[in-house]
């Protein structure tokens, strides 16, 4: 398993955060498979921690996904590659590097730390 806590802003939500996700690429081949659930529990501009019911072959093909979630009324989209996978009782566990560029790890920053401002006060 591999985890990149070096990164310098990562935020684990106290309750993950619900979105959907769909198989872009599966071996360098474009698709577009049907949306899948997942929930999100650490994110970064650079990657993210999620959890689905989907058991994906990651350690056999390269699977590169596209996640879509909303995180204080902000829409957000990020591709990225899945890069490992751990099962959790009838789920599986997935580590996704981001392909994102300056902008969107901006905004994505931005949105991070004004919703752990807001998660603060509460």
């Amino acid at each position: 398993m591999q985890y990149k806590r070096e990164e310098p802003f990562r935020f684990t939500f106290a309750k993950p955060i619900v979105g959907t996700f769909f198989i872009k690429k599966y071996d360098g081949k474009d698709i577009e498979s049907k949306l899948a659930p997942l929930a999100i529990i650490d994110l970064s501009p650079r990657g993210m921690k999620l959890i689905t019911p989907l058991d994906l072959p990651v350690f056999q093909k390269s699977i590169e996904l596209t996640v879509n979630f909303s995180l204080l009324d902000e829409n957000l989209t990020i591709t990225g590659l899945a890069v490992w996978k751990e099962k959790s009782n009838h789920e599986f566990l997935y580590g996704i590097e981001a392909f994102t560029d300056e902008n969107q790890q901006q905004l994505l920053l931005d949105t991070l730390k004004q919703y752990a401002k807001e998660y603060r006060k509460r």
